[in-house]
């Protein structure tokens, strides 16, 4: 467990508690966000610290919850019966936002349109070449632990078909997502106020506990991988392929995040075949938008909810073909052959699905290079 020590403030010279395994602290009368030397000492004022309003609170939040159900399920009129809010939590979570823009040159080979049967030779193949240019303001968590917060190193979600092996995510489109529009108000970028704590309204403020040669790093891998992912849709076999990266600058900036837990318990027969489980949604506390959701029901529960009902229907029409007629016995076998391929399928898609996550976790934590430790959240209450 991590030491707190009492130390003064070099804004305001008020003496407080600080967990000194953070990177910054902040000063919880002012609000002054400083560097502290251990070894020699030494107090430095950090002033690119930013802060995105909290607009929400739990009641809200619940709400908000409630009507993005409604949203999306089939029966609307049946949320507020079968589906049950049972934890609401919020954070003003640190990130830091490094502006910087990509330019890649990719050069390939791309298969001709008129070859139906490739023979892997030079004729069936044409070189081609490109380059595109993207500009970003790209989130990288600031804190050790990526994981402690669920939901938030999955937040990018690319319009390209490719898969997201890293954590950080482009900020202003992923911010404005799930929320609706309203034309007057700023977009959470623009929102920010210098950090202090009057704007987190209520939520715990994560510390800071990565330093920002880190994030700056960690976002040079990010958008590099992305860019390549993005080459590769250009041809068959990626044969050249260069990113040069220029970064404008880096902003820390805590944002207003809610956690969401539901339950579906449906009344209808799916009830019998059904276990609730809790899901989980990420709600941005700004505008008011889904960052991130689960559904209720998913491809595993839908076939596993058949697999039940077929096995179910497979014992009746057996016990009907020993008492009343052989020819249920067919239609118990192929019930019981639809259970059998449900629980294969089913089975199968939740390995590989476990594999996907596993590498995601792999390349998330890899992307850290080692340089800091898990630790637990802390949090910064408000100066009363």
């Amino acid at each position: 467990m991590s030491a707190v020590y009492e130390l003064q403030c070099p804004s305001c010279n008020k003496a407080s508690q600080y967990n000194f395994s953070d990177y910054l602290l902040l000063c919880p009368f002012c609000s002054a966000t400083f560097k502290f030397n251990v070894d020699g000492g030494q107090k430095e004022l950090f002033g690119d610290h930013y802060i995105v309003p909290n607009l929400l609170d739990a009641g809200t939040v619940k709400e908000l919850a409630l009507e993005w159900l409604r949203r999306i399920h089939h029966k609307p009129g049946t949320v507020d019966k079968e589906f049950f809010v049972v934890d609401v939590q919020g954070f003003s979570v640190p990130v830091w936002i490094i502006s910087v823009e990509g330019h890649t040159a990719w050069k390939g080979l791309v298969r001709k349109q008129n070859r139906q049967v490739a023979s892997h030779t030079s004729n069936d193949y044409l070189t081609e070449s490109g380059q595109f240019r993207r500009s970003y303001r790209w989130a990288v968590l600031a804190r050790s632990n990526i994981c402690e917060t669920w939901g938030l190193t999955r937040l990018h979600e690319p319009t390209e078909p490719i898969h997201v092996e890293w954590d950080g995510f482009p900020f202003d489109s992923t911010f404005s997502r799930g929320r609706l529009m309203d034309e007057e108000q700023k977009s959470a970028y623009e929102a920010r106020h210098y950090f202090e704590f009057k704007y987190a309204n209520g939520l715990p403020i994560l510390g800071i506990q990565v330093e920002e040669e880190e994030g700056l790093r960690r976002a040079r891998n990010h958008v590099e991988l992305y860019h390549y992912k993005l080459a590769c849709l250009n041809a068959d076999y990626l044969i050249d392929y260069r990113t040069e990266l220029e970064v404008a600058g880096i902003q820390l900036i805590h944002v207003p995040i809610w956690k969401i837990g539901y339950l579906y318990r449906p009344r209808s027969l799916v009830r019998h075949f059904y276990r609730p489980k809790e899901k989980r949604l990420i709600l941005d506390g700004y505008g008011k938008g889904i960052l991130m959701g689960e559904l209720a029901l998913v491809y595993h529960d839908k076939i596993m909810i058949n697999a039940y009902v077929t096995g179910f229907a497979s014992f009746i029409f057996f016990l009907f073909g020993i008492s009343w007629h052989p020819a249920f016995l067919l239609v118990a076998l192929f019930s019981l052959g639809v259970s059998g391929i449900s629980i294969f399928t089913s089975l199968r898609k939740k390995a590989e699905r476990d594999e996907e996550e596993l590498k995601k976790l792999s390349a998330s934590i890899g992307s850290m290079g080692g340089s800091h430790a898990n630790a637990n959240a802390t949090g910064y209450g408000r100066a009363s």
